[in-house]
């Protein structure tokens, strides 16, 4: 329930049952108008029965503070509930349309009900206990109820509703006039001594029906409480036509003035309203009937034996005339239909039909009146059109839809043939196995789909120069090995535009071919030698880059390519795309085996296990040491399977532990052989994390060190026994040593060589996993979407860390070489400004260079690139938002380089483990950032033992880091004499 009503209602009714005894011209007479009964009733009528209680407890206070006794207040209560209540569930059910809306065919029933409302209230208003009850009393009190309910309950219905305060005082300039010339001729004949009725009396009337004729009804509504408090006030100060008569007479004859212009004047008022409303709504629908007739999408035409009576203006822009006037200005239109049609148009059959009442459909031919053929779809039909009849056509033109229909029939056709063809070739096992056999399938499917003289396949070779053909079908050529040639050389530098539309990924649709400006290029090398007109090339793509093109060429005459042919050309060029990647992974197996044959070959033991410790891997020289078969790995092989009690125990508490959190662990430990005996193996563990930073799989290599501890303990032993041969011995250590050298520098070594054998069929992985996510191999389900991206970023970490141990490994071993040149730095910056610049602008980051131009300086470009993209890679990493600034100078014959980020920083702890390989700092962002720890040892390395310089940091944890290269301007030293490859 909404208490503002309520709270609303309770003072409203007190105010009106105080009023009342104020509203009386003389004591000890009924009042001329009690509003008590009136408000109670227009409050509960249209407002709500919730508000019948509120009603009822305001009479019941007020009655006994008026001094009345219980029984008589409750009494008065009971009988202003009962009678509200009961006349609002009469007016809310009996009417057609239910209040509290007030309409003309309510009025009567609201005037009813108020009638016997006013009767019941005035004789209880008449009665008094142990008092005789006057008729004349009743009928007074049953007058002023009722003058007041009409009064009050019209004014409340007429202001009821949310009201526009703008059209309000937009009514004002129309209402004020005739309010004022109803109160002025009120206030003549109420304010002023009369000696009795006077001619003028009778234009108050007039100006009554005046005002209800341009008022609308709340404004008369509230007019007529205006003129009657006029009325009400003359007749009691004794002025106007009731003031001189006796007191009862007056209040009579005041009562019915009120009553009957009430009644009269607010009746009037709603009728002329809501006839004007209807007549208004009548001329709105009207008008947008004709609107939507003449706006009608089809053209409609009335004629008697073609002659036109009328028409719409869709009508006459079908039938070719500039404005309906001239086609009603037409004669007859039987001329228009085409001579074939008409018969048929007014055959007596169509005429009898259509006096039966049928409407007919046709289809026929007209020329219209600027000379063009048409065809229209009608629905005649016969109407009578000024008393005879007539026939009335509806219609529209169909010419487009049925060239539409045939283009669509013969595009259906050719869709078919399409479908077919890739139903074929996506089925082809050949095709799907990358056997270059299969491409001469591609070619001539292609050529019998599009009904061209050629097809071809072409891929970009290697260093992305040229396009070699691989397959060339020319149904011309069918004498000549079936149609198929290969080997034809397309060079990227000779047509600049072909190659470059080709990159852009769309489909090159040359209708005319010489005209297109993508092959236009090709006319005197290509296009005249081979009698081309017309070529349909679509690129096929490969991990984001151009791998090849599908070639559709039509000899002799242009042709315009449809849309659907585009779309299939397309598709081919998918069907080239997933040929390659089975072809580059037919060259990836057999690269994989190549490296598998590679670590079989070694005599190290090299596994890999899961984050479960459960072996994946086991190269050659493991299996046959542990005993195991050597063609197939066992199932369901753990690692404890392979060690002592105590060396698990040592794996699990110590090695393993080290790994997941440094990422890699060196040292020694026990293996169990497949003969029983336990073996001293020196071990090298690495962790490899996925794209989300969490442990994938453990890689170890083990190598037998048995010999290495033999040779040990014997020289432990002659320590011990043999001091005096010390001497002798030292030689045999010195040799040991070096030995021992030897084999760390062959450990590396290997290392170096293993990692960079893994490349080759990791970028395969890359390669292959980029094309599967790109959807060229088919659409991806949300799961294989999520696993693919995992694979693919974990192939990358992988390939990064292999790169940087590559380098780690050849600079522990001495193998990697300077090549010094002249280069400037502002250039070097730059270059690596343009490299870190998409993920930079990713994150929003801005970079800012500070780099003096003409700055030299002799050194390898390669490594000092190398050590910059590390500082500005790890910038951009490390920092959510702000600037990356990075500044060079010369100081004296060193050159410093600095990367100063406003990232996460590192505090002191941090910047003692900072250059340790596979150290990574600890922070909010370590999960989100991939890495493997490796590229700032790689960057020290790099400065000192390389560039003959040195890195430097400073850093303030929360507000950046500062890293300094300084190398020196002249050269290292370490320069080799051979040239830079």
């Amino acid at each position: 329930m909404k208490i503002a009503p309520l709270l609303a209602a309770v003072p409203a009714y007190a105010a009106a049952v105080l009023l009342d005894p104020l509203l009386g011209l003389s004591d000890g007479q009924p009042p001329v108008i009690q509003l008590a009964l009136g408000a109670a009733f227009a409050i509960v009528l249209l407002f709500g029965l919730r508000h019948l209680p509120a009603i009822m407890l305001t009479d019941l206070a007020l009655a006994l503070q008026a001094g009345e006794t219980p029984l008589s207040a409750l009494g008065s209560a009971v009988v202003i509930g009962l009678l509200t209540g009961a006349g609002t569930q009469v007016l809310r059910h009996f009417p057609v349309q239910p209040f509290p809306r007030m309409r003309a065919d309510h009025y009567m029933w609201f005037l009813a009900v108020a009638l016997l409302l006013s009767v019941m209230h005035g004789a209880r208003l008449a009665w008094h206990p142990g008092a005789p009850m006057y008729v004349s009393d009743w009928t007074l009190h049953a007058a002023a109820s009722f003058a007041g309910t009409v009064l009050t309950v019209q004014l409340v219905a007429g202001w009821l509703d949310r009201q526009d305060w703008q059209r309000l005082a937009a009514d004002l300039p129309k209402v004020l006039p005739w309010f004022a010339l109803t109160l002025l001729t009120t206030a003549a004949i109420f304010l002023r001594v009369l000696d009795g009725p006077e001619p003028f009396m009778f234009l108050l009337p007039a100006v009554l029906v005046l005002s209800a004729i341009r008022l609308k009804v709340r404004w008369m509504s509230l007019l007529l409480v205006l003129m009657h408090g006029l009325a009400f006030w003359g007749t009691s100060q004794g002025t106007g036509p009731f003031g001189n008569d006796t007191p009862l007479r007056s209040l009579l004859l005041l009562q019915t003035f009120i009553i009957t212009l009430s009644i009269a004047s607010y009746a009037l008022s709603i009728t002329l309203n809501e006839r004007a409303s209807a007549s208004r709504r009548a001329r709105t629908r009207e008008a947008q009937l004709l609107d939507l007739f003449d706006g009608s999408i089809q053209g409609i035409l009335i004629h008697r034996r073609f002659q036109p009576l009328f028409a719409n203006r869709r009508a006459a822009e079908l039938l070719g005339f500039q404005s309906v006037a001239d086609l009603m200005a037409q004669g007859s239109l039987a001329d228009m239909i085409v001579a074939d049609d008409l018969p048929v148009v007014d055959s007596d059959s169509n005429r009898r039909q259509l006096s039966s009442g049928r409407i007919l459909p046709m289809q026929a031919g007209v020329t219209r009146a600027d000379g063009e053929r048409r065809t229209l779809d009608a629905y005649i039909r016969q109407v009578m059109w000024r008393g005879e009849p007539a026939i009335q056509a509806t219609f529209i033109d169909v010419t487009d839809d049925l060239r539409a229909r045939r283009e669509q029939r013969s595009r259906l056709e050719r869709q078919d043939k399409q479908l077919a063809a890739i139903m074929r070739l996506s089925t082809d096992p050949a095709l799907s196995a990358g056997d270059d056999d299969a491409l001469a399938t591609l070619t001539e499917v292609a050529a019998a789909s599009l009904s061209v003289n050629r097809a071809s396949v072409w891929r970009l070779d290697d260093d992305t120069r040229q396009l070699v053909c691989l397959d060339l079908f020319d149904i011309d050529q069918l004498a000549i090995a079936r149609g198929h040639t290969q080997g034809q050389v397309l060079d990227a530098a000779a047509f600049p535009d072909y190659f470059s539309a080709l990159r852009s990924g769309r489909t090159i649709t040359a209708g005319d071919a010489r005209a297109h400006p993508a092959t236009a290029q090709l006319a005197d090398n290509y296009l005249d030698r081979e009698g081309l007109a017309a070529m349909l090339d679509a690129p096929a793509f490969l991990d984001g880059r151009l791998a090849g093109v599908v070639c559709l060429e039509q000899r002799g005459r242009t042709r315009e390519w449809a849309h659907d042919e585009a779309r299939f050309a397309a598709e081919l060029a998918s069907q080239l795309g997933r040929f390659l990647v089975a072809r580059e992974r037919r060259l990836a197996q057999q690269e994989q085996a190549r490296l598998s044959a590679i670590l079989d070959a070694t005599p190290d033991y090299v596994s890999t296990v899961d984050t479960d410790l459960n072996v994946s891997y086991l190269n050659l020289a493991a299996r046959r040491m542990l005993g195991l078969p050597l063609d197939e790995l066992p199932e369901q092989l753990q690692a404890r399977d392979f060690y002592p009690a105590d060396s698990y125990r040592h794996y699990i508490d110590v090695q393993l532990p080290t790994v997941l959190r440094d990422g890699i662990w060196i040292g020694e430990t026990m293996l169990r052989a497949g003969n029983g005996a336990l073996v001293p193996m020196s071990a090298v563990r690495l962790a490899h994390l996925d794209g989300s930073g969490k442990v994938q799989y453990i890689s170890s290599v083990l190598r037998d060190i048995g010999d290495i501890k033999r040779n040990e303990a014997a020289l432990r032993e002659a320590n011990e026994t043999l001091e005096q041969r010390v001497t002798e011995r030292t030689a045999e250590l010195a040799q040991a040593n070096e030995q021992l050298k030897d084999l760390d520098r062959l450990k590396s070594m290997f290392i170096a060589s293993m990692s960079h054998e893994l490349r080759t069929p990791l970028n395969s992985i890359i390669g292959f996993t980029g094309v599967v996510l790109a959807g060229m191999a088919g659409e991806l389900t949300a799961r294989q979407q999520d696993q693919l991206q995992r694979v693919y970023g974990s192939a990358k970490h992988l390939l990064a860390l292999i790169t940087d141990v590559i380098d780690i490994s050849k600079i522990e071993a001495g193998f990697i070489d300077v090549f010094e040149e002249r280069i400037e730095v502002a250039a070097l910056v730059d270059e690596a400004v343009q490299t870190v610049q998409p993920a930079a602008r990713e994150k929003k980051l801005e970079i800012r260079v500070s780099v003096p131009p003409g700055i030299m300086v002799q050194t390898d470009r390669r490594r000092l690139l190398q050590c910059l993209l590390n500082f500005m890679s790890n910038a951009v990493k490390y920092t959510v938002e702000g600037t990356i600034t990075v500044e060079a100078c010369v100081r004296g014959n060193w050159l410093d380089i600095s990367v100063e980020d406003t990232g996460i920083g590192v505090d002191e702890a941090g910047l003692s483990r900072l250059f340790q390989p596979f150290e990574r700092i600890d922070s909010h962002l370590r999960v989100k950032t991939p890495g493997t720890g490796l590229g700032l040892y790689l960057t020290r390395k790099i400065a000192t033992e390389l560039l003959s310089g040195s890195v430097e940091v400073s850093s303030t944890p929360g507000l950046g880091s500062r890293f300094t290269l300084h190398v020196p301007r002249e050269g290292s030293g370490r320069a080799s004499d051979g040239v830079k490859p």
